[in-house]
């Protein structure tokens, strides 16, 4: 149990930080729906906590996560907000349908009392308490439209508390529709042709509908690094172009400006980059500031009026189009006063990049420091909450500094050799300076810093600031400190926000795949504005302006120890090829999503990204003569770095400038549409052109078309061209055309893969790509319609038509297409599965029309399961192609199980009474004082204030949990149980999935508790049952002392079987007191009541069962001699019978089951070999499944 002040909104910031990449990612209560400029929201779990101010009592609304947008002397009630992606030059309103609410009367709810740091606990009631009104005034808000780089968006607010001081009336708002309603339009923004690949991660945080906007044909651009140079750069611009040189090589358009007219004249040097984001083809993605704001080496800064501080910052250097705080670019400086400084940071940044030290694992240790001293136990909390992200992400060592000598223990953090160090604390940095930094002895281990405090980012004042220290440490040859910085200007940061940035930067950088320290500083920068929605009193706006990255923005930032690959090319081309394949593996296969690219000078400037099979074909696009290099780059793969040679054999046979013509038009023997472009069932006549790069004529030049496609057939007639002698440097078009026959319904995109094979009289073999691909349709399923349901949902035991809407992204019309459906789950059966589709359009959606599917669900389904449709189509020119579609079937009651999550557990209780599944309170008592076996770990202790207590232990069996398994458990004193060992000791409950407590959690009374008046904490094997017992007796709640007896059971999965091999969980409540409501006076304790449910190894799958006294739909409400069986059964959808998997039940599955029969156990799971269902796997079941495949009824 703990009891700390001000650390409720640490967590709750942290817990708005959390997303994932499935469909539990949380956008603080609202989400996405079927209808175009929608939401529907939910409140999450709130608190009405009671406030003692002077003798008089007050309520103050808390939801976790939310943020604010009251002024001093409104009511403190909070707001949440998302952000919505909208159509360029158009302006919104926004309308709320409230769904559910529930009004408290006799409310009196606290004032706020100021956005200002020092706080007095004094406050003055506004003149809205005299208004017989509601507050705010509106209930949801959306702003103006805002320009994040490719996107344009908006900020929907709503607040979900409406408040009345007159009547003192409350309403809750607890769902609600919001649609966004066309207002009128704006002025077009400038919007980038290509997108960049670099904001994406941004998009898919922060804005809730990207992750359903269609991306199938974005072009992307080239990323783009601008590096901006003092105009006296001198000598030294050779230095800079070792940095520049290395960046273009793994694949950056770099360019860079000196000129003095604009890099010495802050106001020329933004319309400077943001006439570069408007006119170049590869707009500036990082903009790199190479300088410092003041000295011999200078590049202006900016200054903010907001504060009264006049802080300096570099962050008006992003914000190019809009007129808003959302940047375009991501922003770094590289801070030298000298020369020896500019030679050490590109040294550092170069060998970070491209020669990391790899003698040992420092890539996945750090150093987290937090100082209580002055700015509270938030400093620590913070570095708690980060310290749970490296675990996330699988940080093998963490090196805490809470207490004692910070400067000593410091400088020993970083000299052991850290990939991360971040220091939370007051301004001085605790002692730690500028000396201490350059004492440092970590060479070639840098850190990614972040110093996020007052001063340590002044690097405008005529003294070094920390973050300057930590970059420029030590030399070229022996580096010390940090490779990049983020500090903090000015003396008047504040806690709160300070924070939020610096939580914000790491789970950017952890967890939400931000790779550039550039943008996950704009992360953590965003977050304020998440928060803070109407940014009270511009801190928002000044906390983004004075936090400043020191150091390359685009830094390839390393949090594993890297990987090694093996690169597969050529080592010698000849002239005149066109083409070169490259092939990247490493031990365990082949490398997806490789970043290769190819450079010869001015000549060749090629990449792409490599596919599931590890290839990539690129370009050659220049037949000088010389070396050309090879460098492959991926998150946490060491980069090689090669080169091949293109070389003049003499004759040296290639296509032509211009290689092909195409026929489809029923010139010749072709036939088709006309349109002179590659279309499905066409057959077209293709001239192709041979050139002679070498330096010898050739003779009797003859060039045979291949192609490796299955999709293609060329006509063995005309599969051969005579071009005759060619002279060096002559070009010679075919006289005759290769007639190629394409298969009917080739899809968008399909690459036909067609090469000429020259030969000539000297047996010269030479190659080249003809790049034709074709133009067709490319159709997905989308969405589904279920007729009568508003909430498109399938009723267990009937039937229903349902509508499915189609998406063409292909540059041709669909037209006349039919679609089968199909579904592998036991619980569906298909009455209907046909439909049609008149036409779906180039860039359009299509439901099918009056002839529906039909399907309908078994009544024994358990309600919310999804099942998975396979729509099958095809169009009248012979496309077809594969859909999967999630369709629901029923809402859960009280009386089913919750569940299933996206894992397929279930939580079956008491009242389910329906299901065999449902447990029974069969109470077993271990307490060793109450007669009970079991073992008392008296080592874990929690007699309260900072007192908080987690033990790991052995478990007698392995026990799987969310397809991990796990040999030992961690025990805490607050009511939980984590997989695997923690040294967390969450006393704080929150919402499941989340952080705020350990990942792979089992909360089986999460809450603030003691263990001192008798309570204690037992363990015990039952043998015979093959079942583990943790009992909590007689444990008490922080709050109200009162007491709570329940016990959590694993059961062993090895003799329990699962259809996932999981194993189950029994929680029993023998004494059940849900009684923390919390208390926010001047000496806070947290409230929320308990939590119930269940959550994965990343936090973002899980089970809530209860929360804040709010309970899933499904879920009965705990009481004395209560229990719930936690469990994956039930939730498979699998075809009976199906052993291997295939959705057929066939000849190899009895196979299966007779190798399973005969001894080799691992290949069938036990639970689906019960064919018969009668608890064992024997010969009983072979004869079961033969009748399933010969069809024999078996009832």
């Amino acid at each position: 149990m703990t009891k700390i002040c001000g650390r409720l909104w640490i967590i709750a910031v942290f817990n708005i930080l959390v997303a994932s990449e499935s469909s539990d990612v949380s956008f603080s209560g609202f989400d996405i729906t079927n209808m175009e400029k929608q939401l529907s929201f939910s409140i999450p779990g709130f608190e009405l906590t009671e406030v003692d101010k002077n003798g008089t009592f007050y309520i103050k609304p808390e939801i976790s996560g939310a943020g604010s947008k009251v002024e001093s002397g409104q009511p403190d009630i909070p707001t949440v907000s998302t952000f919505y992606a909208t159509e360029p030059g158009k302006s919104y309103t926004v309308e709320v349908s409230i769904q559910e609410s529930e009004t408290i009367p006799n409310v009196e709810v606290l004032p706020f009392e100021s956005w200002e740091p020092e706080l007095t606990g004094n406050f003055t009631k506004g003149t809205v308490y005299n208004h017989d009104m509601t507050f705010p005034d509106q209930i949801a808000t959306v702003s103006e439209p805002m320009v994040f780089r490719d996107i344009v968006m908006v900020q929907v607010s709503l607040t979900p508390f409406q408040y009345n001081p007159v009547t003192k009336e409350l309403m809750i708002i607890h769902s609600a529709d919001v649609e966004l309603l066309e207002s009128g339009t704006v002025d077009m923004p400038f919007i980038p042709q290509k997108r960049s690949r670099e904001f994406e991660a941004l998009y898919e945080s922060l804005i809730i509908n990207y992750s359903s906007m269609s991306r199938d044909e974005v072009d992307y651009q080239r990323p783009c690094i601008l590096y901006v140079l003092p105009n006296n750069i001198g000598n030294l611009l050779g230095t800079v172009e070792q940095l520049m040189d290395w960046k273009k090589r793994v694949g950056y358009d770099v360019q860079y400006v000196s000129s003095s007219n604009v890099v010495n004249n802050r106001n020329n040097l933004k319309d400077y980059i943001e006439e570069a984001y408007e006119t170049w083809d590869n707009p500036p993605v990082h903009v790199n500031i190479v300088g410092d704001a003041t000295g011999s080496y200078d590049i202006p800064t900016w200054t903010e009026s907001y504060s009264g501080y006049n802080g300096e910052g570099d962050q008006p250097y992003t914000t190019l189009e809009g007129g808003d705080v959302y940047p375009e670019v991501f922003i770094g400086r590289l801070s030298f006063s000298s020369s020896s400084h500019l030679n050490t940071i590109i040294s550092k940044t170069l060998n970070y990049e491209s020669n990391p030290y790899m003698n040992e694992n420092w890539f996945q240790r750090a150093c987290l420091v937090g100082d209580p001293n002055t700015s509270g136990i938030s400093c620590v909390i913070t570095n708690e909450n980060i310290h749970e992200m490296l675990d996330l992400a699988g940080y093998e060592e963490v090196n805490t500094v809470y207490s004692g000598s910070f400067p000593s223990q410091m400088t020993s953090g970083l000299n052991e050799g850290v990939s991360l160090f971040n220091y939370r604390g007051y301004y001085g940095v605790s002692g730690f300076g500028s000396s201490d930094v350059n004492s440092t002895s970590n060479g070639f281990m840098l850190p990614v810093a972040t110093v996020i405090t007052c001063g340590t980012g002044s690097f405008a004042s005529n003294n070094e600031a920390l973050s300057e220290s930590f970059l420029r440490a030590g030399t070229s040859s022996n580096p010390k400190g940090s490779v990049v910085c983020i500090g903090t200007a000015t003396l008047g940061t504040h806690t709160m926000f300070n924070n939020i940035v610096d939580m914000g930067f790491y789970y950017g950088a952890l967890l939400k795949g931000l790779d550039t320290p550039g943008a996950a500083l704009m992360y953590g920068k965003m977050m304020l504005y998440t928060n803070y929605p109407s940014n009270p009193n511009n801190y928002c706006h000044i906390f983004t302006h004075w936090n400043n990255l020191m150091g390359e923005s685009s830094l390839q930032m390393w949090t594993d120890y890297p990987e090694m690959t093996t690169v597969t090319h050529p080592y010698m081309v000849t002239t005149g090829s066109n083409f070169i394949d490259i092939t990247v593996d490493k031990d365990n296969g082949p490398v997806e999503g490789a970043w290769v690219t190819i450079l010869m000078e001015d000549e060749i400037f090629e990449s792409g990204y490599t596919d599931a099979q590890g290839f990539v074909r690129l370009p050659v696009t220049s037949f000088e003569t010389g070396e050309v290099l090879v460098t492959v780059t991926k998150k946490n793969h060491y980069p090689y770095q090669n080169s091949f040679q293109i070389h003049d054999p003499g004759v040296a046979i290639g296509v032509g400038s211009s290689p092909y013509t195409l026929y489809d038009d029923g010139s010749g023997q072709s036939s088709g549409n006309g349109d002179f472009v590659a279309n499905g069932g066409e057959a077209i006549e293709i001239y192709v052109s041979a050139k002679n790069y070498g330096s010898v004529d050739a003779t009797n030049v003859i060039g045979y078309l291949v192609s490796t496609s299955g999709n293609v057939l060329i006509d063995s007639t005309a599969n051969m061209v005579e071009f005759g002698d060619i002279a060096s440097g002559e070009t010679i078009n075919g006289s005759l055309p290769y007639l190629v026959v394409l298969n009917d319904g080739l899809a968008q995109g399909s690459n036909l893969d067609l090469i000429v094979n020259f030969v000539d009289n000297e047996g010269g073999n030479f190659n080249g790509v003809l790049d034709i691909v074709a133009h067709g349709n490319s159709i997905s399923a989308s969405d589904v319609d279920v007729l009568g349901s508003a909430s498109d949902v399938l009723t267990p035991g009937e039937s229903s038509y349902i509508k499915i809407e189609l998406n063409n992204t292909g540059s041709t019309h669909a037209v006349s297409i039919s679609g089968t459906i199909t579904c592998a789950s036991p619980f569906i059966e298909i009455i209907d599965d046909s439909g049609t589709w008149t036409s779906v359009n180039s860039g359009g959606s299509s439901f099918n029309g009056n002839d529906y599917f039909e399907v309908s669900a078994l009544d024994v389904t358990i309600p919310g399961a999804i099942a998975h449709l396979i729509v099958s189509l095809e169009t009248e020119d012979g496309y077809s192609t594969n859909s999967i579609i999630e369709v629901q079937i029923g809402q859960p009651t009280v009386n089913d199980p919750v569940g299933p999550d996206s894992y397929g557990y279930y939580i079956y209780d008491n009242e389910d009474i329906n299901y065999v599944l449902a447990p029974t309170y069969d109470w077993v008592e271990i307490d060793a004082r109450e007669g009970g076996p079991g073992t008392h770990l008296n080592s874990l202790t929690d007699n309260g204030n900072n007192q908080d207590d987690v033990q790991t232990i052995s478990l007698p069996f392995t026990f799987k949990f969310y397809g991990q398994e796990y040999d030992e458990i961690s025990i805490c004193s607050n009511g939980w149980i984590a997989m695997g060992d923690t040294d967390l000791e969450s006393f704080r409950n929150y919402q499941i999935p989340g952080v705020g407590g350990p990942a792979k959690m089992i909360a089986v009374f999460w809450d603030d508790l003691k263990l001192s008046n008798g309570g204690r904490v037992y363990t015990w094997h039952d043998q015979i049952e093959k079942k583990f017992y943790v009992e909590w007796s007689e444990a008490r709640t922080y709050q109200n002392n009162s007491l709570e007896t329940f016990q959590a059971v694993l059961y062993d999965p090895s003799y329990y079987i699962t259809p996932t091999g999981d194993g189950e969980i029994l929680l029993q409540y023998k004494e059940f007191n849900n009684t923390s409501y919390g208390s926010y006076s001047w000496d806070q304790t947290h409230g929320l009541y308990c939590s119930v449910g269940i959550e994965d190894h990343t936090m973002s799958r899980g089970l809530q069962y209860t929360f804040n006294d709010t309970y899933h739909p499904a879920a009965m409400e705990l009481s004395d001699e209560t229990a719930v069986l936690i469990t994956t059964r039930g939730s498979d959808m699998r075809l009976e019978g199906d052993l291997n998997y295939d959705e057929v039940i066939d000849i190899y599955d009895l196979m299966l089951l007779v190798d399973f029969n005969l001894g080799y156990e691992g290949q069938v799971n036990p639970f689906f070999g019960d064919i018969n269902g009668d608890g064992m796997v024997n010969v009983m079941d072979l004869i079961s499944l033969i009748q399933m495949i010969m069809g024999y009824n078996q009832e």
